[in-house]
């Protein structure tokens, strides 16, 4: 039997009530920074027991920074199984042999309008994330993102993009590229605008005589991490975040 090594992902993304917090002159960056920070320290706290949602709950009761973000929490254990909580829109995608088998749900009160973890007693707590196990296998690639990248890149390209590099190094850095090349992009129909069209938002009616519909990617703030399952007798290479 492989023994897998121990690996924690800890991700989160700042989300789209950014503006909320600037006209109250708060830094957004800070809420989130710190509590991932907090998740971070409290990783091997007994009271977590390798459970991501008391994780995402300890984490949260801990950060004292006012700001809102949304989160996701992975850990895989040395039987292989992947363990995760999410509150929002930030996703992680399964690979295997070129196949996406696993995929989360984004959570939204309504479209663009995700769930997250405030400073503020009203909203949600790490009750409200969707939880998760996961078998995984050795050689399976694990893509957790921001909604940044899975606003701007579909699950397709996310395999080929992956299937081109040999390392999760550089596979991370080409998928954070390849979101933001499409979130600048008027005209590329991208996820976001699928996804909008499909919730009744397009252009106006003069416009789609013309044949005209709402397309283009979708600025935000893209993180990307890419990890792969390896066996315990292998060195494992360190997961990359890219930002943009």
């Amino acid at each position: 039997m492989v023994e897998f090594l121990p690996l924690l992902m800890v991700f989160q993304v700042l989300l789209s009530l950014i503006d909320r917090w600037a006209v109250r002159n708060v830094n957004p960056a800070l809420f989130s920074q710190e509590l991932m920070a907090n998740a971070s320290c409290l990783v091997m706290d007994h009271e977590v027991n390798y459970n991501p949602q008391i994780l995402l709950g300890k984490a949260h009761a801990a950060t004292s920074s006012i700001g809102s973000a949304t989160a996701i929490v992975a850990m895989l254990e040395k039987n292989g199984t992947l363990k995760l909580a999410n509150v929002g829109d930030c996703g992680l995608r399964v690979l295997r042999k070129g196949e996406v088998i696993f995929s989360t749900t984004p959570q939204e009160h309504y479209f663009d309008c995700p769930y997250q973890l405030s400073s503020q007693i009203i909203g949600q707590t790490y009750r409200d994330a969707v939880v998760s196990n996961v078998d995984l296998l050795e050689g399976d690639m694990i893509v957790v993102g921001s909604d940044g990248l899975f606003d701007n890149v579909f699950d397709h390209e996310i395999v080929s993009t992956i299937s081109r590099f040999n390392t999760a190094v550089e596979a991370a850095k080409a998928l954070a590229d390849l979101a933001c090349n499409h979130s600048m992009d008027a005209n590329f129909d991208s996820p976001y605008s699928l996804e909008a069209r499909n919730k009744g938002f397009d252009v106006p009616f003069w416009k789609k005589i013309l044949g005209k519909k709402l397309i283009g990617g979708k600025p935000d703030d893209i993180t990307v991490i890419v990890g792969q399952v390896v066996s315990s007798a292998d060195v494992l290479e360190p997961s990359e975040a890219f930002q943009g």
